[in-house]
């Protein structure tokens, strides 16, 4: 391609984030001849539970050996995968981007965001050890391992006895611990699914061995439970959205349906900009952005030969 001219190494397309979302967009352009470069800081999300869930072909796989092979095989079509952070992005007046990460300098025609999200785990002493053992966020995704209960549930009281109707689904042995006074419809959906409210707040986790038997209340009660339900705060694991384009209040990327932001050249995919997305979804996500990808770089070779005529 005709456009480029600068002294850092210019590649078709900066790939943030070596996740499911990533690497799925990393092979589709490898594929396609793209040069493409991946980042990746070591921190995607499912690194926090022992075993992939509800992604067809992967159930029961282990995380780490899910994302080895993924990485191997976009490798196999010359995508370069760097193990560094991505510091900042710079929109150059050509279009094209500057990239910084740690030792690295690089221009990229096109950026993918694929950078996820971090929960913000609750004060709960000896939680950080046990996140996604004991603590989970969907059930969705495990609540078929722990269905036989009992439940707790914790959380953001504006979300609280939704998620708890929402648990109850999979296990009616629920208990919400939350000081939480819920009133009017909330209170109703509880009442109805006969969900238990204990008002006080989880201060530390009870185990038997390896395994989770209780949470024990800022007052001292035991309550009896074999996995902690979360309604966790989030906000998006990095700040390269803000700072490349509309944003919500979260840091999650604004985009359409083909994950197109509101700066030409930069897509977002995965929970980069949906922060509900599961495996699958973020697998497609990549996917589908890669030939989005290809129309913007073929609509770029021809403007620019256009112009050189």
């Amino acid at each position: 391609m005709t456009d480029g001219g600068q002294d850092a190494p210019l590649i078709d397309c900066v790939i943030v984030g070596a996740g499911v979302a990533g690497l799925s967009a990393a092979l589709f352009l490898g594929r396609a001849g793209r040069s493409t470069v991946v980042f990746d800081d070591g921190s995607p999300r499912i690194l926090a539970v022992d075993r992939v869930r509800e992604f067809l072909g992967h159930d029961g796989e282990a995380p780490p050996d899910l994302l080895a092979r993924e990485r191997n095989e976009v490798l196999r079509y010359g995508v370069d995968v760097i193990s560094a952070h991505v510091d900042a992005i710079t929109p150059r007046p050509d279009g094209m981007f500057d990239v910084a990460a740690s030792d690295h300098t690089l221009t990229a025609r096109t950026i993918v965001l694929a950078t996820g999200i971090v929960d913000e785990l609750p004060d709960i002493d000896g939680i950080q050890p046990v996140w996604g053992r004991d603590l989970h966020v969907c059930p969705c995704f495990d609540g078929h391992e722990f269905r036989d209960g009992p439940f707790v549930v914790i959380g953001e009281a504006d979300r609280l006895a939704y998620f708890a109707s929402w648990v109850w689904m999979w296990c009616h042995d629920v208990t919400v611990v939350s000081h939480h006074r819920f009133e009017g419809d909330d209170a109703e959906r509880l009442s109805l699914l006969s969900i238990e409210v204990v008002s006080d707040e989880v201060a530390s986790v009870v185990h038997e061995g390896e395994q989770l038997v209780a949470v024990r209340t800022a007052t001292g009660r035991n309550i009896a439970c074999n996995s902690i339900w979360a309604a966790l705060p989030w906000r998006a694991a990095s700040g390269l959205a803000a700072s490349l384009c509309d944003a919500d209040d979260r840091g999650l990327a604004i985009v359409d349906a083909g994950g197109q932001t509101s700066r030409p050249g930069v897509w977002a995919v995965g929970n980069a900009s949906n922060a509900v997305a599961h495996l699958a979804h973020a697998a497609a996500a990549g996917t589908n952005v890669g030939p989005l990808v290809m129309v913007y770089l073929l609509e770029r070779e021809v403007d620019s030969r256009r112009r050189a005529r």
